[in-house]
């Protein structure tokens, strides 16, 4: 099967409006960064200018051709349709157009997507421009749960005082800031959000308290009691840790009133849509991996990437098999396998080639002289046991060529997309729709920087001169007056020295015997280094934007957003 010849061939007219720089010069690629200070945004492009992206994807998007068309219209009316379903199982969508909706007047589409974890408010601050982006544009928000990503853990990392005064090797001191790991399970990770059922639901139900209790003194009010209200009742739908925390979070932005609705990935890969849009890459993989592997390739060279592992690994050959951009897994063997494809005949065969002695590979089938009819075929064939997963490039090349009308990413994903802008276009003769960059820097309630650096820096120096200047410190010290009058013969000498090595070895046996007499002062100030240095980590712990969004209360996020997206 081939894709319409319109779909590869390439843009007449393509739109001048890109996310990249000029393609003539390595840095075409654009660098974001993370916003520095508490309550600055990063949002590219402005909110303002939203309106034109819309218009400028319309027009790419009506330059692609009948297949995509076709696509679009179809893996849409899927996308609503499921996410309305599955969004009313746990909150209110009420709000939703259905008149709109029948005569297919609801508006653009707006998406994002992030895994199904407790993100720092950087992360959350993305969903709050999408209610607020989709409601201005008069189009609908649609959160993608990207929950084939391998879970990490099944804890949260927050910064706690120390209430003990126990000195054991190792422990803060009585009153210090550090981390503090909370589990909300004993599961540690390596497979699958949408695999992650709770093992511990004793540790699963205190979770809040445990971390209203390790904040305590640093944060009063954290928003975890609000949210994990939400999380044992999901717990009791689904079993499942991902699923769990994803409904607990838009399940609290419900009550914030944020109207969007969400979707796991794993729903979306059941639709015949999908499958079409995957055959259209499995049938004609050998070509598709030229167009990965180059683009990648071309992105380490622009970047002074080394390693091959980043921002991707290239896609692998063995024999007829070729490595597709997807994973295998399923209920029976969570982790996450590569897939492998060969066409053999008119047969797709794809395959996690784990196959031992006794055990079957995971394997699938396709008929593929009829395109319409293979797609159902591998929308039907994949199972719980046999979950067919796209990796990171192939779900958002998915998400914004067909699904949506502007996708919002963050900063990791608005960086590595990029280079999904290239393979898309390499590969299918398209330009991609453009996307939104949205990310924001929210610190803890009450933090109040200050500047540890040029202490460090000052008592550093102090604690040098006393090794090397010693006569600095006469003034605070008795030192012997001999010593700092020899001193200052050779300084004032030092040109018209006739043995430099023996002027050198004098000056330095002066200043260890002048050094003798501060022990006392550099113990001082090693003691206050130390103390300062602490101080510094904790503010660097206190200061840092990472924090999980569930330990700030919850009216000061709302405050920071509303400034932000006013």
């Amino acid at each position: 099967m081939s894709i319409d010849d319109q779909v590869i061939a390439p843009v007449a007219n393509p739109l001048s409006i890109s996310n990249s720089q000029p393609e003539a010069t390595l840095n075409r690629y654009r660098q974001y960064r993370a916003p520095q200070n508490h309550g600055d945004a990063l949002i590219d492009p402005p909110l303002g200018e939203v309106d034109d992206w819309l218009t400028c994807n319309a027009a790419l998007s009506a330059s692609h051709g009948p297949f995509w068309d076709s696509l679009r219209q179809r893996a849409r009316a899927s996308l609503i349709d499921d996410a309305i379903r599955y969004t009313s199982a746990y909150r209110d969508t009420s709000w939703v157009d259905r008149q709109a909706l029948d005569r297919g007047t609801l508006g653009p589409i707006l998406m994002a997507g992030h895994q199904p974890a407790i993100f720092h408010p950087g992360v959350w601050f993305k969903n709050f421009a999408l209610d607020h982006l989709a409601r201005r544009c008069g189009g609908i928000g649609i959160n993608l749960v990207i929950d084939n990503d391998v879970a990490s853990g099944s804890s949260v990392r927050v910064p706690s005082l120390n209430h003990s005064n126990r000195k054991s090797p190792g422990q803060p001191t009585e009153g210090e800031v550090h981390y503090e790991v909370v589990p909300y399970d004993d599961a540690g990770g390596g497979v699958p959000y949408e695999q992650t059922t709770v093992r511990r639901r004793d540790i699963f139900d205190r979770f809040d308290v445990a971390v209203t209790e390790a904040v305590a003194g640093i944060v009063d009010d954290p928003c975890v009691g609000k949210l994990w209200k939400h999380a044992k009742s999901a717990i009791e739908r689904c079993g499942v840790a991902g699923c769990a925390l994803a409904q607990a979070r838009h399940g609290l932005e419900g009550e914030l009133g944020l109207r969007t609705l969400e979707l796991p990935l794993g729903v979306v890969c059941r639709t015949t849509a999908y499958a079409e849009f995957l055959l259209s890459i499995l049938t004609e993989l050998p070509r598709f991996h030229h167009c990965y592997n180059d683009s990648a390739d071309q992105y380490r060279s622009a970047h002074g990437i080394r390693s091959s592992a980043h921002p991707v690994p290239n896609l692998a050959v063995d024999d007829e098999w070729f490595e597709a951009p997807l994973w295998i897994y399923g209920n029976d063997s969570p982790e996450r396998r590569p897939a492998w494809v060969r066409l053999s005949g008119d047969q797709l065969i794809i395959s996690d080639r784990m196959g031992r002695e006794g055990v079957r590979d995971r394997e699938l089938r396709i008929d593929v002289r009829h395109p319409k009819l293979a797609a159902e075929q591998l929308a039907n064939l994949v199972s719980p046991n046999f979950k067919l997963r796209p990796r990171a490039l192939v779900t958002t090349m998915y998400a914004r060529m067909v699904l949506s009308d502007l996708f919002l990413h963050g900063i990791g994903g608005g960086k590595y997309d990029q280079l999904g802008d290239e393979i898309c276009t390499a590969f299918f003769g398209v330009k991609p729709l453009r996307f939104m960059v949205i990310s924001a820097t929210v610190q803890l309630p009450g933090f109040v920087p200050d500047d540890h650096d040029q202490k460090i820096r000052r008592l550093r120096r102090s604690l040098r001169d006393i090794v090397y200047q010693p006569e600095r410190f006469a003034d605070r010290v008795d030192l012997d007056p001999d010593l700092l009058a020899r001193k200052v013969e050779l300084i004032s000498a030092v040109d018209v020295a006739l043995d430099k090595k023996l002027w050198h070895r004098e000056v330095e046996s002066i200043n260890a015997k002048l050094s003798k007499q501060l022990v006392s002062m550099r113990s001082q100030l090693q003691a206050e280094l130390v103390q300062v240095e602490r101080s510094a980590a904790a503010q660097r712990l206190m200061a840092s934007r990472e924090h999980p969004f569930c330990i700030f209360p919850i009216d000061y996020l709302q405050r920071t957003f509303s400034k932000l997206l006013a």
